[in-house]
């Protein structure tokens, strides 16, 4: 009988990850411990094949639970090894392995029947992260996979391609690797939809052609989701005595299963965040939303501010956004009047029409804080500009001798 996993470890985990996480990643919890069976809870191997008794006898046993671990008490320890078939690689997924006489038939799957052996993710994570040690034969290397999926999902693709929605794929060097050694690769995604698993698989050698002998570590993997930050000005004024406040929008493509911390931070003036200011912060359970923040009062000047919204989940990496800081004046903000903002078929219109604000220029800024677009705006007239940027929320700064209006824009 197979053990079950720790409900307080997995909540806590739930906790700090608060986005949908490989479960077990750490290999602390353990199933038939001691016996040729012996797997880390919520992940298997050839023993625990779809084969049957017979096949799954005869398999030999290719992963172990090792005292060696980079965080907690243990890891997984997979061996490549002798087997009927010849070479065996050791071999791990948080699926389940389908196991035939015939090796070119096999293949590792999410097994939507057994809850255990698949691992439901609706979310698009950036990229997989991980440490290893290896010790591999002369040309080997340890490999890993993962695939997002929706419906049947399969390793390799056999006839599951249509449901594959994106995969990361890791190949360790050729060397031997004697301290634990962090590994990270993204994620490429084959188009818009959502995934509804996340399928795993790592070896300990070159799949079908690893060398016996072979060995190899894995512990901590974990799916990191981008942070994304979006200012609602392009520009903040600021006095000695007046602070400036603004909205930081947020978003990710991982969907919170429980409430993060936000913390949004603002760089210095040379865009480093080794003393970033804290200027807001929320806890939500949203995937996007918006923060109310403040810049200081007596924040010093500069083209190369940078704002990034960090969170209590290390599972979150900060995509920060650029901000211009000046000095508050009485023209500091144009009132709008007339003026009209939008964007049309034929480009971003900047209707000045009607409006007294003579000559001015503009600047384009993109989500994060890039300037993708700039020029000058004739006076009383309606300006066509056109707009070579992809999809997503545009910053359109228009100056003019008495100051600046701001507005921001949705490109379709």
């Amino acid at each position: 009988m197979r053990s079950t996993p720790l409900i307080p470890f997995l909540f806590f985990a739930l906790q700090v990850a608060a986005q949908p996480q490989l479960e077990n990643a750490g290999y602390e919890d353990w199933t038939e411990l001691g016996t040729a069976t012996e797997e880390p809870a919520q992940w298997s191997s050839v023993k625990t094949s779809d084969g049957g008794t017979f096949i799954n006898n005869l398999a030999p046993q290719l992963c172990w639970r090792s005292d060696d671990a980079h965080t907690g008490s243990y890891s997984v320890n997979l061996r490549t090894v002798n087997s009927l078939a010849g070479a065996a690689a050791g071999l791990l997924t948080n699926g389940r392995v389908h196991a035939e006489f015939s090796i070119s038939n096999s293949y590792v799957f999410s097994d939507q029947v057994t809850a255990e052996w698949n691992t439901l993710c609706s979310s698009r994570p950036d990229s997989l992260v991980g440490w290893y040690k290896a010790a591999p034969q002369p040309g080997d290397f340890a490999k890993v996979t993962a695939l997002m999926h929706v419906d049947e999902g399969k390793i390799p693709v056999f006839n599951t391609l249509p449901n594959w929605v994106g995969t990361a794929r890791w190949q360790a060097a050729s060397a031997t690797v004697t301290e634990w050694t962090r590994f990270s690769v993204p994620f490429v995604y084959l188009d818009e939809r959502i995934p509804e698993f996340v399928l795993l698989v790592m070896t300990s050698g070159d799949s079908t052609n690893s060398v016996i002998g072979t060995e190899a570590w894995f512990d901590d993997l974990a799916l990191i989701y981008n942070m994304y930050s979006t200012p609602d000005v392009a520009t903040a004024y600021v006095t000695a005595q007046d602070g400036f406040d603004l909205n930081v929008g947020f978003s990710t493509n991982g969907e919170p299963v429980g409430p993060t911390d936000l913390f949004v931070e603002l760089s210095d003036e040379n865009g480093d965040f080794a003393s970033a200011v804290l200027i807001g912060s929320m806890s939500t359970s949203e995937v996007s939303g918006s923060v109310p923040c403040t810049i200081p009062a007596g924040t010093l000047p500069g083209n190369s501010y940078r704002i990034r919204v960090n969170t209590s989940s290390p599972y979150y990496a900060p995509v920060d956004a650029g901000i211009i800081i000046e000095v508050n004046t009485a023209l500091s903000e144009v009132d709008r009047g007339a003026a009209r903002i939008r964007y049309s078929e034929q480009g971003l219109v900047v209707d000045l029409q009607g409006t007294d604000m003579g000559p001015s220029n503009y600047e384009l800024i993109d989500a994060r804080g890039a300037i993708v677009g700039s020029g000058s705006l004739r006076p009383d007239a309606r300006n066509t500009i056109p707009v070579n940027v992809a999809q997503g929320m545009l910053v359109v700064r228009v100056v003019h001798a008495n100051g600046a209006l701001v507005q921001r824009v949705f490109v379709p």
